[in-house]
């Protein structure tokens, strides 16, 4: 079987907490700080992480965001340690 991924992942993932409305209420690259953030609000907002590249002058996004608030949510339904 093949793998898709690298073993190594040298990509940053930033976080971004939205309300409802799509308005930034936190952004970061802690995974942690990305769901209390979630948790402070409503819950009606979204989680969403984007994979950053970076050489010694400028980063850049790779791609686009990625909704993850949906696998947040059920792992934490699920009582995971997210």
């Amino acid at each position: 079987m093949s793998s898709f991924h690298p073993k190594e992942y040298d990509l940053i993932n930033l976080y971004e907490v939205t309300d409802e409305q799509g308005i930034a209420l936190w952004g970061g690259n802690s995974q942690s700080e990305a769901i209390n953030w979630y948790l402070r609000g409503n819950e009606a907002g979204r989680i969403l992480v984007s994979a950053w590249d970076s050489n010694e002058e400028d980063a850049y996004m790779i791609g686009r965001p990625i909704d993850i608030t949906d696998i947040v949510t059920k792992a934490m339904a699920y009582g995971a340690d997210v």
